[in-house]
């Protein structure tokens, strides 16, 4: 890893930036997955996960189709994400917008909407990849966010466990504003993970 920092706090987010990494996760409400100040520079990928881990007990770390995937075992809302989304396309839009889409059309129409008419959002959007989705059959709903979050290529998408589904979805991004206009990247998401 190269950070300039020889010693800092670090959560997930911060993680994912300087690992270079997509990444999602399912969290209990209001978790960050942060670690106290430590060593950063020098460190290896695996030494600051392993530090967020260890704050953290009962969580685990998998790569998963090239996206860092973060969760307990178990839980409704990690179970919910494994249910099916519709076989659709998104038409170009920021990866974000897209992530929301899937959800709003995947049993969370409240909380996508709710995403969706953020006030921040223009600013906010202009940090993520414009992206061409295509969810095919079987394809789970953790499919497709991991999928758009490959696709971007720096999206930290985060789920909070709710009792018997998610309760809450937040998005992150460590790009500079892109310009208004700009190139898209085509995402297919076929269902293929255990």
């Amino acid at each position: 890893m190269y950070d300039e920092r020889q010693s800092a706090p670090l959560d997930l987010a911060e993680f994912c930036r300087i690992a270079r990494l997509p990444c999602g996760a399912v969290v209990e409400p209001g978790e960050t997955l942060a670690a106290p100040e430590g060593p950063v520079a020098g460190q290896t990928v695996g030494a600051l996960l392993d530090r967020l881990l260890a704050a953290h007990p009962g969580y685990e770390a998998a790569m998963r189709d090239g996206v860092l995937s973060v969760r307990r075992k178990g839980g409704a809302c990690a179970a919910a994400l494994e249910r099916p989304t519709p076989a659709i396309r998104y038409p170009i839009r920021p990866a974000r917008v897209a992530a929301l889409m899937v959800l709003r059309s995947s049993g969370w129409p409240e909380l996508a909407n709710r995403g969706l008419a953020s006030l921040n959002g223009d600013r906010e959007d202009a940090r993520y990849q414009d992206v061409d989705v295509f969810v095919h059959k079987g394809a789970t709903v953790r499919d497709a966010l991991d999928a758009i979050a490959l696709g971007d290529g720096r999206m930290l998408w985060v789920a909070e466990t709710g009792t018997k589904t998610c309760s809450a979805f937040r998005f992150s991004n460590w790009r500079k504003p892109q310009p208004v206009q700009g190139s898209s990247v085509m995402v297919s998401v076929s269902g293929k993970s255990p």
